[in-house]
């Protein structure tokens, strides 16, 4: 989708564009769209005055609008009370290095499956690590993937990578007892090391390179007390593993009582 995404999996569904806005709206106020935004609601989908649409407010709330004026500029007015986007499990997931096309997967699955944050990490078998100005655009487009996921999901918040680190950086910083590192060779499936912790619970992801984690790097995590498991026989791409982890921690896990 584009800037503004469509809810509805049917082409014949009706479709709430949603929209993100840099200040909370006020119900006495209108409301009014950036540039591209307006351009988007205007000439790609062509939306006009009295139409339903929505927008994500910086606290994450998620205002229903109808459109006063097409614009440029567009301009909104608030139709209702606010609401809260879907409240995803707290899983933060760090990864390995991989191709841009790629990370930006792991950016647009995360956002839909609502995880708490997303890093990449530098580990030891990683290949053409980018210098900072490089990282700092594929980054930026891997925040811009995943905004328009959580706007076609419904998610009133969503994750963005910041600087990329080292692998010791996030083992440091990982709580051992909530962190859990993907390694083929381990005995315990993910399913069964995550099964026992509740929806609510917080849980670090740390999937490797396409390589895998080297001998160090799983060591220097077990010695921290983190939880090693596999995905089942087989070497995964980094995408497929995280993307399956993902789906495994935020929607696999059982509801709090």
């Amino acid at each position: 989708m584009g800037i503004g995404e469509a809810s509805g999996m049917s082409s014949t569904a009706a479709h709430t564009f949603r929209y993100v806005v840099p200040v909370e709206p006020d119900a006495g106020a209108p409301v009014v769209l950036a540039d591209a935004d307006a351009h988007h609601l205007a000439r790609v989908v062509r939306r006009r005055a009295g139409d339903a649409v929505e927008v994500i407010a910086p606290s994450g709330m998620i205002w229903p609008c109808v459109v006063d004026d097409p614009g440029p500029p567009a301009v909104l007015r608030v139709a209702g009370a606010p609401r809260r986007g879907p409240v995803g499990a707290p899983v933060d997931v760090w990864v390995g290095l991989c191709e841009a096309g790629r990370l930006d997967l792991i950016a647009e699955k995360a956002a839909e499956m609502g995880a708490r944050s997303l890093g990449v990490m530098a580990t030891d078998r990683a290949r053409r690590v980018p210098d900072a100005h490089a990282w700092q655009t594929r980054s930026a487009r891997m925040a811009r993937v995943a905004e328009a996921a959580a706007r076609q999901s419904g998610h009133g918040r969503w994750p963005a990578p910041g600087p990329l680190v080292p692998f010791d950086h996030v083992l440091n910083q990982t709580v051992p007892e909530q962190g859990v590192i993907l390694d083929p060779r381990a005995t315990a499936p993910l399913a069964q090391v995550l099964g026992p912790r509740p929806h609510d619970v917080p849980v670090a992801l740390l999937v490797g390179p396409d390589t895998g984690f080297s001998d160090d790097e799983l060591s220097a995590a077990a010695t921290r007390g983190i939880a090693a498991a596999s995905l089942g026989d087989g070497m995964l791409r980094t995408e497929t593993a995280a993307i399956a982890a993902l789906a495994l921690a935020t929607l696999g896990r059982p509801e709090p009582a």
